[in-house]
């Protein structure tokens, strides 16, 4: 049987492998990428950022992919790309619930944060309907040239020659004789949870040295009543609002856990409750019934959902054991991970997309520049050291959010950790001319992870809040460069958003 020649292989047709397809695709190589299902389907991981925007357009105008660089902007994607669903995301809104009562505000905010991230509707972040984006994404890296394999599995790796070659089979009926090889020089893992090499290879898990730990149950509905209609109808004022709050990622913050709601502009919402399976146990319930429990707990919440019914996915509500997973190694010498398949934390910062496109376009430069070469094995040494570092970042940075979720004061300057680091990446990559080096999130700035790290264990110890505060202020003065932790912005922080660019 006469194998297809590659020099990479992608094994993962999310728009992690599918983006790295059509940038090597761009760069002259010969790319293979595989998934083993088929577009459209389900996906969450839907929230974008400004760092996400920044480095996707930073990759379009490396690679000349013009047809998806309007992804990187709210209107310029609604100008181009109208029939991909997305939805509109000019920051971050927080919002305290307790059990078995109202949602109650007040002048000074204390059950309210919003930070902004965006300062226009035009230039805003989005939320990907990831089952469009990643049909999307795959097809794009088609039209690129990349020789993309949907519904097939690997199932054979040999590494016994000078190059490595993969069986294909079917992934719906594996026992078919019928098979597919494909040769390549390089193989990287963009399966995500699905972890292929990890399985594969033997890869230890280190999932149990991560603090957090954490659970959800999600799904996609429709007639989700609106947060800010919800506040308007208890005669809260929301005109201190700096943008509008499902205009975001919403979270609803209790003790033990948060809710996300991203809206997007077809009105159906992506939500999930996400427990903290440091101060709990699992429930014994089926998913529905979790839910519902859920809505009984949090009557304002309740409310918002009474009329909602579930578009997505097909066999309803998801719940899930740990979210949270961390690998060993993160790369070999005829193969590496994306950040999302090495390790992953946590959605409460709307991390995902933003460290994968960082993973992207770090490994696809060493790729283009160094395959078949001896220097290509100490860049994957430093791109795993990297990899690594930053899921411990954002381990630390959300972690620290769950320690003090009871407390909502206490949990709004624990966010600022999280806003200081992805501000002042922002605006470093945005001053920087050339080639931007430093690892997602500032996770090897020295100074900046004694910091984080001195904080996250201040945020486990009991003490006075105001305390706290003022030390947090001091902490992160040197990285604060949009005025964050000032009291006089009452929790509703204007002046955060990255500039336009």
């Amino acid at each position: 049987m006469s194998a297809l020649e590659v020099d990479v292989a992608i094994v993962g047709g999310g728009f992690g492998g599918s983006l790295l397809a059509m940038a090597l695709r761009r760069a002259g190589l010969r790319i293979a990428l595989i998934d083993r299902g088929r577009h459209p389907r389900f996906a969450i991981g839907e929230s974008s950022t400004p760092i996400a925007n920044l480095v996707l357009q930073d990759l379009c105008r490396e690679y000349d992919l013009p047809n998806v660089a309007p992804l990187a902007k709210y209107g310029l994607w609604q100008a181009t790309h109208p029939q991909l669903v997305s939805g509109i995301k000019r920051g971050f809104t927080y919002f305290h619930q307790e059990a078995g009562q109202p949602f109650v505000a007040d002048a000074q905010h204390s059950t309210e944060l919003l930070v902004t991230a965006s300062s226009s509707d035009q230039h805003s972040d989005t939320h990907w309907l990831r089952q469009d984006v990643d049909e999307f994404l795959f097809r794009e890296a088609s039209v690129a040239g990349a020789a993309c394999f949907e519904d097939c599995e690997v199932a054979e790796i040999d590494t016994n020659g000078h190059d490595i070659t993969l069986r294909l089979v079917n992934a719906s009926l594996p026992s078919e004789e019928e098979s597919r090889l494909i040769q390549t020089r390089f193989v990287v893992d963009g399966s995500g949870e699905g972890q292929f090499l990890a399985k594969r290879l033997r890869i230890q898990d280190l999932t149990h040295e991560l603090r957090t730990n954490s659970r959800t149950v999600f799904a996609h509905f429709a007639n989700v009543t609106r947060w800010k209609r919800c506040l308007e109808t208890r005669g809260i004022d929301t005109t201190d609002h700096p943008f509008d709050c499902d205009h975001a990622a919403l979270h609803h913050v209790f003790e033990g856990g948060w809710m996300w709601q991203l809206r997007f502009n077809d009105e159906t919402v992506s939500a999930g409750f996400v427990q903290d399976l440091n101060r709990g146990e699992r429930p014994d319930l089926s998913a529905a019934a979790e839910w519902e429990s859920w809505l009984r707990r949090f009557p304002a919440i309740g409310e918002q959902f009474a009329n909602a019914k579930i578009v997505r996915p097909k066999g309803g509500l998801r719940s899930t054991g740990r979210l949270q997973r961390k690998l060993a190694r993160a790369v070999g010498s005829w193969w590496a991970m994306l950040p999302n398949t090495a390790g992953f934390i946590d959605a409460l910062h709307s991390t995902g997309i933003a460290h994968t496109l960082c993973g992207i376009e770090r490994l696809g430069r060493m790729l283009i520049r160094s395959l078949g070469r001896d220097n290509l094995e100490p860049q994957l040494r430093e791109y795993e050291r990297c990899v690594l570092a930053e899921v411990e970042m954002i381990d630390l940075l959300v972690s620290g959010c769950f320690a003090a979720m009871g407390d909502f004061q206490r949990f709004a300057t624990a966010t600022m950790l999280y806003f200081a680091a992805a501000t002042s990446y922002e605006r470093a990559r945005l001053a920087s001319v050339g080639e931007f080096r430093p690892a997602f999130l500032l996770a090897d700035d020295n100074r900046w992870v004694a910091v984080v790290r001195r904080m996250c264990d201040r945020l486990r110890e009991t003490g006075n809040v105001k305390q706290f505060e003022r030390e947090m202020v001091e902490a992160i003065r040197p990285f604060n460069v949009v005025g964050l932790c000032d009291p006089a912005s009452r929790n509703m922080f204007r002046h955060s958003a990255m500039p336009e660019y």
